[in-house]
């Protein structure tokens, strides 16, 4: 059963890295306008890894990027220093949520501790947050203005200029 569980995660893994790779070929850089843009973000109600829940309207107030991401996820593995140096640098200016994608709470935890990541993670275990936002490539995120609308959506792995950017289009001076 195991082996079956290892050669299904690699099956997903390989079907992320090809859609990631098809969606920028269809929005160069992997910037993606949705249907989502310029209108108010689906609202959020998750737990967290920390436990207890939060809600997105919480949030209200500050710019917020929603990174949907899942540990098995090249991408997403290879996008996190950069995600962890912006969030040192802007995080006093906007909150950073990464949104785990239906895996179990002791695998995200186990692996945010390894990597002593510092920005709240929210555990979207049975995938609604994700088909609410329109998630079907990891790592997609979006950058919300402080009234919680949404202002840009990028799939797959950013660089660090490319967060910026998008944080000043969500309202974060700099």
């Amino acid at each position: 059963m195991k082996r079956w569980a290892m050669i299904a995660m690699g099956l997903l893994s390989l079907w992320g890295c090809f859609a990631t790779l098809t969606a920028r070929d269809q929005q160069p850089g992997g910037v993606a306008p949705t249907a989502l843009q310029g209108f108010a973000a689906p609202p959020l109600d998750l737990p967290t890894l920390a436990g207890g829940t939060l809600t997105l309207a919480s949030l209200r107030g500050k710019p917020v990027l929603l990174n949907f991401w899942a540990t098995w996820c090249p991408e997403c593995r290879q996008e996190l220093p950069t995600l962890q140096r912006f969030q040192r640098e802007e995080g006093s200016r906007l909150d950073v949520v990464g949104i785990d994608v239906q895996e179990p709470r002791g695998v995200v935890r186990g692996f945010v501790r390894q990597r002593a990541l510092g920005w709240t993670f929210l555990l979207d275990e049975q995938g609604v947050a994700a088909t609410a936002y329109g998630v079907r490539v990891l790592p997609t995120s979006f950058f919300l203005d402080a009234k919680g609308v949404v202002r840009q959506t990028h799939i797959g792995p950013m660089t660090l200029g490319e967060m910026r950017g998008f944080a000043r289009s969500a309202g974060v001076g700099g």
